[in-house]
């Protein structure tokens, strides 16, 4: 059986890993091995836990380090994860320089972004205030709004629909897209919230949270069951 790793939050205060259960639940419905890989900067426990997995799940979580984009931490910025924030990098660019599948979900997705020289809005409502409301997350499961999926896409060829609805548990999203990166998803306000690299096997990132949508939308599913496909074919 094919095997995905997924990362989780981090925090070396309290001390903990923690990953809901939702990712977890995706990635087994699409028939493949869902693991944790846990949180270490040990360059050969990296090289271990790449080897070991067919394809990655890169999760929601704490904001990024705004120093990664090359801007100084805004007050309006959310706490960050430094170390996951390097470990999360190198086994990015390692499965963006190698051709190994990924999917990268809302801090995910962001990451992705960053990785290709890409910049962040540190907090939407403060620095796009004409934005929809984004940090909806007292509705986790709820789909709060649509998103235009592009024409020629990889996400399009998945979902097939020219519409999405989506929930939405962010207040940060892409400010200028990183080099080599397509968009393949926008909302009604002009947000980035799909990204995908079309020179890659799969490397696909959106902006909302499609596991906590899948046990009810076959459409959100669908993204984890084409990872699955991926894997199985490598």
């Amino acid at each position: 059986m094919k095997v995905i790793g997924m990362t989780p939050s981090f925090s070396d205060q309290r001390p903990q890993m923690t990953l809901n259960l939702d990712y977890v639940s995706a990635v087994m419905r699409s028939g493949v091995l869902p693991v944790v890989l846990p949180v270490t900067e040990d360059q050969r426990l990296l090289d271990a836990m790449y080897e070991h997995v067919d394809g990655v799940v890169f999760t929601g979580g704490a904001d990024l380090s705004p120093s990664l984009y090359g801007e100084e931490k805004l007050p309006e910025c959310g706490n960050t994860e430094p170390a996951r924030d390097r470990m999360e990098l190198a086994l990015l660019r390692r499965c963006i320089r190698e051709g190994k599948p990924f999917l990268a979900i809302c801090r995910g997705f962001e990451l992705l972004n960053v990785a290709m020289g890409g910049t962040l809005y540190q907090d939407i409502a403060s620095q796009r205030p004409d934005s929809l409301f984004h940090p909806c997350y007292d509705t986790p499961a709820k789909q709060v709004h649509t998103v235009r999926v592009m024409a020629d896409t990889r996400l399009m060829r998945i979902e097939g629909m020219e519409e999405l609805q989506v929930n939405s548990r962010h207040h940060q999203g892409v400010k200028t897209v990183g080099r080599d990166l397509a968009v393949s998803a926008v909302a009604s306000d002009g947000l980035v919230e799909g990204l995908e690299l079309p020179s890659h096997p799969f490397a696909i990132g959106v902006q909302w949270h499609p596991e906590t949508l899948s046990p009810f939308a076959g459409e959100a599913q669908r993204l984890f069951d084409a990872l699955a496909d991926q894997v199985n074919q490598c």
